[in-house]
C-alpha cells in the first residue's frame, strides 16, 4: 500500500512539474496586456494549447501558447499583433521579407530586439506574428520575465507602426 502510495505521489509529482511552468507562463503574461482574457478548452491539458488575448498601448493581442505534449513535439509561443488599415504586407510587397520594408531607426532597432530575443516577426490576414520557439536545451516556456515579454510587446508595437507607414 505504502509502495502504492508512493507511486502515485511520484508520478502526481512528474506531472506537476512538466506542467507547472505552462500554466504560470501565460497568466503571468496575460498581466502586461489590458483587459485580459485567458482561454482554455476543457482539454488543454491534453493538447497543451492555451491562449491570452487582450490589447497593448491601444493595440488589440493575441497569444498562443503551445506546451510539448509528446516527444517529437515541440513548444511554441506566438504573439501577434492587428495591424491597422486594409493593405497588408503580402499585398504591398508580394511576400517580401518585412525587413525590405522597414526604413525607419526605431523599426530596424524593433527588428534586432526581436531577433536578440529570438523571435521571429512575419505578418499573416493583418496580423504582425512574432513565434518564439527556442531550440536546444531548454524547459519550455521556462521562469516568465515581465522586462523580456514587454521588450518584445513594445518592439512588435514600434514594428507595426512601422510597417503600416510603409505599406
Amino acid at each position: 500500500m505504502t509502495l502504492l502510495l508512493l507511486t502515485i505521489a511520484a508520478a502526481a509529482a512528474t506531472i506537476w512539474m512538466i506542467a507547472a511552468p505552462g500554466a504560470r507562463f501565460l497568466p503571468e503574461f496575460a498581466r502586461l496586456l489590458s483587459a485580459p482574457r485567458i482561454e482554455r478548452g476543457p482539454f488543454s491539458f491534453f493538447s497543451g494549447r492555451s491562449y491570452v488575448s487582450g490589447a497593448f498601448q491601444g493595440r488589440e493581442v493575441a497569444v498562443r501558447l503551445q506546451l510539448k505534449r509528446s516527444r517529437y513535439g515541440q513548444g511554441y509561443l506566438v504573439v501577434a499583433l492587428r495591424l491597422e488599415g486594409s493593405a497588408t504586407l503580402d499585398e504591398a510587397g508580394g511576400g517580401a521579407s518585412i525587413d525590405a520594408h522597414i526604413h525607419d531607426p526605431a523599426g530596424r532597432r524593433a527588428l534586432s530586439l526581436l531577433a536578440s530575443h529570438d523571435v521571429l516577426p512575419s505578418v499573416e490576414e493583418g496580423w504582425l506574428k512574432g513565434l518564439w520557439q527556442p531550440q536546444g536545451f531548454i524547459i519550455f516556456p521556462g521562469r516568465f520575465s515581465p522586462d523580456k515579454w514587454r521588450q518584445v510587446l513594445e518592439s512588435m508595437r514600434t514594428l507595426a507602426t512601422s510597417l503600416e507607414g510603409a505599406v
